[in-house]
């Protein structure tokens, strides 16, 4: 049972990037957790998403917002805050698990590599160590480009991809978890113009910049705290609306249609010149 909406409302599902990218996988498995069987369009920036999103009721949009090594994705940060109505539906944390992948099904016929740099550069370990060292490389703008390339060489050619690489285009995956960083993970976000239900997981996303006064983050944290509410999450990032400020991200136990987080982020107003609910979602 979805906490969002009824999952029949939703017409359009927008997600960034092309085919087979982990974007799509993400949005695929929001799809299956919430039965969501809505028309699927790619868009190219996250800019793009959260636009079409905040214009569009009956869509939802699938987006990245944190990876494991890289950190926090600031175009998703600073275009979620520069939109006035699109909040976070859903949270889920998924590997980055790049895969060898080719028409060929043996791995030691392999004399040639398709994709793009940073794909080789996240496999480099496993590409010095484990493929031919005359290696034949043809770089790309992207994997979906190399994918299609990959159909006109031989069967002695391979690509960096995803697992669902390999299933839209009919592709062996010779070796899974290729990355140097074998633990690295992203976080991806559904969002949505509309607010979701309470469940007994819900955390909740705000958005602040503080009053320039000694003590004003003891005021703000001692505000959750008072009431027992558990923060999860805070980090900061540079505001794009003023150099010399930072906006501060917190994440917190409960949803915002509770009491007593309506209390606290009702009493932390005092403390803040920038305010901005991100959305109560499940993490799943």
């Amino acid at each position: 049972m979805s906490n969002f909406t009824d999952s029949e409302k939703i017409k359009t599902i927008a997600y960034l990037g092309t085919a087979g990218s982990f974007t799509e996988m993400a949005k695929d498995y929001f799809c299956n957790k919430y039965n969501l069987n809505a028309y699927q369009m790619p868009f190219r920036t996250i800019k793009e998403i959260i636009a079409y999103v905040e214009d569009d009721k009956d869509a939802v949009g699938i987006i990245p917002v944190e990876n494991a090594k890289e950190g926090i994705i600031r175009e998703t940060n600073d275009n979620l805050i520069n939109s006035s109505n699109v909040k976070i539906l859903a949270e889920t944390i998924l590997p980055a698990n790049n895969c060898l992948l080719s028409k060929n099904s043996e791995i030691y016929n392999i004399t040639g590599l398709i994709a793009p740099a940073p794909a080789m550069a996240r496999c480099q370990e496993y590409i010095k160590n484990e493929l031919p060292m005359h290696l034949n490389i043809i770089h790309t703008s992207d994997t979906e480009e190399a994918a299609r390339l990959l159909n006109s060489y031989n069967l002695t050619y391979a690509i960096i991809g995803t697992e669902k690489t390999a299933e839209i285009y009919n592709l062996n995956i010779l070796n899974n978890n290729i990355n140097n960083d074998k633990d690295n993970q992203t976080k991806f976000i559904m969002i949505g113009n509309f607010e979701t239900e309470p469940t007994p997981h819900s955390t909740s996303s705000i958005a602040i910049a503080l009053r320039d006064v000694p003590g004003v983050l003891f005021k703000i944290v001692k505000e959750f705290a008072d009431r027992n509410i558990n923060i999860t999450y805070i980090h900061t990032t540079p505001s794009k609306m003023d150099k010399d400020e930072y906006i501060l991200y917190i994440d917190f136990d409960g949803h915002i249609k509770e009491p007593k987080i309506e209390e606290a982020t009702e009493h932390i107003k005092q403390h803040i010149k920038y305010y901005r609910f991100m959305g109560s979602y499940e993490r799943i």
